[in-house]
């Protein structure tokens, strides 16, 4: 199974300034191959039950067996094409940039790191919105996650944010 958050702390431009990478997926239950691998088994043993019917003169069972299979296959894409969210949050000494890609559509969002806030007022019980805002601008992040997933994010993101404002602060 994939994690929902993948963290890389990092230095950035060469000169050992921290930075952090992460990137935020929703979890899934199976992977794309696996979920295909298991359609085409059931449609293969779907396929040899309605022969047997056939044979033995239930010819019209088939189209069921048939129904049932196509409904299920349309249901494993739909999960597939929901669950294929990506989210990652690239924070520099200069900027933070959000990128959302979801169903084929990217949106991109950048704020100036001095200025960025974490703004998540949940706890590790309660969901709630987590979002980085700057000068009246908001962009919401990990829709998706858990509450307490949100607070471990929020956490690291204000962190790494404070971090950069202090040694901004001292250079």
């Amino acid at each position: 199974m994939v994690e929902a958050i993948t963290i890389n702390d990092k230095p950035v431009d060469g000169k050992q300034t921290p930075g952090l990478s992460m990137i935020l997926r929703p979890r899934r239950s199976a992977d794309p191959k696996v979920a295909y691998i298991l359609c085409g088994w059931l449609g293969f043993i779907w396929l040899c039950a309605g022969l047997f019917f056939v044979f033995l003169g239930g010819w019209p069972v088939m189209g069921f067996f048939g129904g049932e299979f196509i409904f299920i296959a349309i249901m494993v894409r739909v999960f597939l094409k929901r669950t294929e969210v990506v989210e990652t949050v690239e924070i520099t000494p200069e900027h933070i940039t959000v990128a959302k890609r979801e169903r084929g559509v990217e949106e991109k969002k950048d704020f100036q790191s001095y200025w960025a806030q974490v703004h998540f007022n949940g706890s590790s019980t309660e969901n709630a919105a987590l979002e980085i805002r700057s000068h009246g601008e908001a962009v919401e992040i990990g829709k998706f996650l858990s509450a307490t997933e949100k607070t471990r994010v929020a956490r690291q993101l204000d962190d790494v944010l404070r971090r950069l404002k202090t040694q901004n602060v001292t250079h």
